[in-house]
């Protein structure tokens, strides 16, 4: 039976000429006609299998592959569904011609020979049968009665005669018969050892395609992986160099902030001492009043030794600030440093990336054109192969325009 396909048409006859037209698409069924389902039935293929089935529909179907690969299986579905067809086409003209050799037209004749007895019609006439019935009956035989009795002989003589040819044609015909059914056989059986030699050929081609198809997916699953695996590496490299980063400028405003509070305290000290000495100069100043020249000598030299040693410690807090200054705009540098050759050494990272990643593409685009270029030639080949091997005789051209014309 054939398969389903929209509406129902009853008087349409779907062969394997017309059943991919225009027409047969309003038909719930892909063959109607009993040689063609036959000759499907014969090879073992369902007559869905020669519909004609367009990129769209199988991109529809296999949504989960890439573009590649579904133009891979669109090409291998749409030289497999050539050759089913082509085979079934054979088939059934091998159907048709093996039914016109069964049934030889009923007006045909086998080639004989009849005996002409007009010729001894009288040679053998019933001169013995008259004298042994005169001897017995002493009656002598009328001619008219002789006549009648040569003429009984001789249609006696051509009935077994004609029997005899009959059963000896009937025999030509059965050994004929027997000897054309034995070349059938032998022929269905050459037949069937070529079908099965190329089955088993479509079998090995249809499992090459499935390997091919399957490294195709393979490669690109991998290659699917590669990638995700350079993604997640990438982003694992970009949370490692943000955390450092973080860290690095958290240690910056701890030194810095480490380095503001020592220069406060160090301020702080300086201010204290300049207090102490100042109490102590009033103190000196107040307790020793009496004591004019004494204390003011001694009031001097404390003076200028209070005086150089603020100089001292000023000049010191001044050298100290100088070198905090120093050290800070030295560590900021250097984070500025380390920042700029973390971003450059990122930034090569990535461009290696992207570098390998173009040079797979493009030995990815050269594989897929190889393999392109060892599809179409082996289609090719194939093509010729066939060519060769299915060309036709001009006996078999000659028994087709017979059978055309019967």
């Amino acid at each position: 039976m054939g398969e389903p396909r929209r509406s129902t048409s009853p008087g349409l006859r779907l062969d394997l000429d017309n059943f991919d037209s225009a027409a047969a698409e309003r038909s719930r069924y892909v063959l109607t006609s009993p040689r063609s389902l036959q000759s499907c039935a014969r090879l073992g293929i369902r007559p869905v299998q020669l519909l004609i089935k367009s990129l769209n529909e199988l991109i529809a179907e296999q949504n989960e592959l890439p573009g590649e690969a579904v133009r891979v299986m669109h090409e291998s579905y749409q030289s497999e569904r050539r050759r089913l067809l082509r085979m079934c086409q054979e088939e059934r003209g091998r159907i048709i011609q093996a039914a016109a050799a069964r049934w030889p037209d009923s007006n045909s004749q086998v080639p004989g020979k009849v005996k002409d007895y007009s010729e001894d019609r009288h040679a053998a006439g019933p001169v013995p049968l008259a004298e042994d019935i005169r001897k017995e009956m002493c009656v002598t035989v009328s001619e008219r009665d002789r006549k009648i009795a040569a003429l009984m002989l001789l249609k006696h003589r051509e009935q077994q005669e004609c029997l005899k040819l009959s059963q000896q044609e009937e025999l030509e015909r059965q050994e004929a018969r027997r000897r054309e059914e034995a070349q059938r056989a032998q022929a269905e059986k050459e037949r069937r050892k070529k079908l099965r030699k190329s089955m088993q050929r479509w079998h090995e081609e249809e499992g090459n395609r499935r390997e091919m198809l399957r490294h195709v997916l393979l490669k690109y699953y991998a290659e699917e992986q590669s990638e995700q695996e350079e993604a997640r590496q990438r982003s694992a490299l970009e949370r490692k160099f943000r955390r450092s980063s973080e860290k690095r400028t958290k240690a910056v405003e701890e030194r810095l902030r480490e380095l503001q509070e020592r220069a406060a305290q160090e301020e702080e000290h300086i201010q204290r001492a300049r207090l102490r000495a100042e109490l102590q100069r009033v103190q000196q100043l107040t307790s020793k009043v009496t004591l004019v020249q004494l204390s003011r000598r001694r009031a001097e030299s404390a003076a200028r030794c209070v005086s150089a040693r603020h100089r001292d410690r000023a000049q010191q807090a001044r050298e100290h600030n100088k070198h905090r200054q120093l050290c800070h705009r030295l560590l900021r540098e250097r984070a500025q440093r380390e920042e700029e050759e973390a971003r450059e050494a990122r930034e090569s990272h990535i461009l290696a990336k992207e570098r390998r990643r173009e040079r797979l593409r493009r030995q990815r685009e050269q594989m897929q054109e190889e393999a392109h270029r060892l599809a179409r030639a082996s289609f090719h080949m194939r093509e010729r192969v066939r060519q060769e091997t299915h060309s036709r005789t001009f006996d078999q051209m000659a028994r087709e325009a017979q059978l055309s014309q019967n």
